[in-house]
């Protein structure tokens, strides 16, 4: 469920003060100009560099992504870029139940090989493997059977059970779960702690935004974030991300020569979509540049900018 707190159009408008920016690879008379100094004058996108903006660069998916996280941040009443993903996002710890440290790990922590698995038979347990050094192999696998462990994932206790070395005798160790677990925190925690970039990357606080209100909901976990994005990666982040004010029909389509995606629909009667020509082609497996990108963000922001077709696409 997405929060909605003010509408979008009202947040934005009071965006319209700001000062433009000049680029030195944007002619002012460029059919995008208009587009990118709105864009970056309202903090939905920035400049490639000093001054300039690249406008014809292929648009990557972390920045579709990064795009929509800023539309959805500032039609729910925020200003400036969205807040930071908490350090914890993406860290795993194994501690005593009196909170003393015993292992910590992270989701880009290869050389942990992190597994694990559920038993088949009931009631079912949860073991979750980690890789070791020999030295820590000897602390964490005292004589005197399994320890006491508590497992911690993005911050958040999910599970409590022991921790004994595995039957191989490799320097590996297993965590196995209480039995009669409750792994509804543990589930909901690994499904935001694997996909966690590392620190410093520069879309993480946009990936841990997009998990953290939903705008990941139907997105594949392995999605290629730094590939090329496409039109229609464009038309479902967007969708995800505007409240239903913003998306007024203003054109009447039924349907498109080649789409039927509902959420591309509606775009196309808000007049923030519109087809690559006369057909109202949609194109959804095409990349998009910069200046593209631009130009449909501007359509948002600015309702005065959408496109009001002439005739019905569908007629």
């Amino acid at each position: 469920m997405k929060t909605r707190l003010l509408p979008l159009s009202l947040v934005l408008t009071a965006l319209l003060v700001l000062p433009a920016r000049a680029f030195s690879d944007v002619p002012e008379n460029a059919w995008y100009s208009h587009a990118a100094q709105l864009c970056v004058a309202q903090g939905l996108m920035k400049g490639t560099d000093n001054d300039t903006f690249s406008p014809d660069r292929a648009v990557t998916l972390a920045e579709v992504m990064t795009v929509t996280v800023r539309l959805h941040y500032q039609a729910n009443g925020g200003t400036g870029d969205p807040p930071s993903a908490p350090d914890s996002w993406g860290t795993g710890l194994l501690s005593t139940p009196t909170g003393a440290v015993l292992l910590t790990f992270n989701t880009c922590d290869l050389d942990r090989g992190l597994t694990y698995r559920y038993d088949q038979e009931n009631p079912r347990r949860l073991h979750l493997y980690l890789t070791v050094t020999p030295a820590e192999y000897a602390a964490l696998t005292p004589a005197g059977g399994p320890a006491m462990t508590v497992l911690t994932l993005n911050g958040v206790d999910v599970l409590t059970g022991g921790l004994a070395p595995t039957a191989d005798h490799s320097n590996r160790v297993e965590f196995i779960a209480d039995q009669g677990s409750d792994y509804t925190a543990f589930n909901r925690e690994l499904s935001a702690f694997l996909p966690a970039p590392a620190t410093g990357l520069w879309y993480r606080d946009a990936l841990w935004y997009a998990r953290e209100y939903g705008l990941l909901e139907g997105q594949p976990m392995e999605a290629g974030f730094e590939e090329p994005a496409t039109r229609q990666d464009l038309a479902e982040w967007l969708y995800s991300a505007l409240p239903e004010s913003v998306l007024t029909p203003i054109n009447t389509v039924e349907e498109l020569p080649d789409s039927a995606d509902p959420e591309v629909l509606t775009l196309y009667r808000a007049g923030i979509l519109t087809g690559i020509d006369d057909t109202g082609l949609f194109a959804p497996e095409r990349t998009l540049s910069r200046a593209e990108l631009a130009t449909v963000l501007a359509r948002v922001a600015d309702p005065s900018l959408r496109i009001a077709t002439a005739t019905d696409m569908d007629s």
